[in-house]
């Protein structure tokens, strides 16, 4: 199994599915966890259990994306990479979408991930090595898709911002990797509002968690940047 021991990697939105399936992948290899979303009683839950440090931080407010940064140095001396799911979703032709739904998509897929980027790069840079990774979606990798113009505009926008911090960061043994999930991914939230589809033809978190877990221990010499990861034929 790929070794992360000892280092310690940031993962937001660390009460939904998909992080839940990220944090045991990140834990069986090694790494010590800190994870963060908004308050919520399974955070507190999946920390005991992955002895992982809970942290409660709206990631749309900047000072609490340092301070996120700060109380990971503070508890374990060290930040060596970040994983952002922190997610927005909505669907909706452009002429319907109500006016807010533009901010609410922005802040939650790319704002939270400029503050958060923002926040843990000089304790990356300070370092000379680590890891960043985010999500974008199948829209994004595209190029578009009806009815979801909003939510594609939005993840597109995190592909752009990881894709250049990459492009900046060529002094540094940081690596930087977009995952872009190809279709639905089998959560509780997707099993609610799809009732009638069969889950088995969804990807499986797991599978998006070993994808992340092998970008987070590849040699800079062969480094993985895009990562589309595709449902089942």
């Amino acid at each position: 199994m790929p070794s992360l021991q000892d280092q310690v990697f940031i993962l937001t939105g660390g009460a939904g599915a998909i992080a839940g399936a990220v944090a045991e992948a990140l834990a069986r290899a090694g790494a010590r966890l800190v994870l963060v979303d908004k308050a919520q009683p399974l955070l507190q839950e999946r920390a005991q259990a992955l002895e992982a440090l809970p942290l409660t931080h709206d990631l749309t407010q900047y000072p609490e994306a340092v301070r996120m940064v700060e109380a990971a140095k503070t508890a374990f001396g060290r930040v060596d990479g970040l994983i952002h799911t922190v997610r927005g979703f909505a669907t909706g032709r452009l002429h319907e979408a109500p006016p807010e739904a533009y901010d609410q998509l922005f802040d939650a897929n790319v704002r939270s991930l400029f503050y958060a980027v923002r926040a843990v790069l000089p304790e990356l840079k300070a370092a000379g090595r680590g890891f960043i990774a985010g999500f974008a979606a199948g829209p994004a990798w595209r190029g578009g898709a009806a009815g979801m113009g909003l939510y594609a505009a939005a993840k597109s926008a995190v592909a752009a911002l990881l894709r250049s911090l990459d492009a900046e960061l060529t002094e540094n043994a940081i690596r930087v990797a977009v995952l872009y999930p190809m279709g639905a991914v089998d959560t509780p939230q997707n099993r609610r509002a799809m009732p009638h589809t069969d889950p088995q033809t969804w990807i499986a978190p797991e599978a998006i968690a070993e994808a992340l877990l092998f970008a987070a221990t590849r040699s800079p010499r062969g480094r993985l940047l895009e990562i589309p990861i595709y449902p089942p034929r």
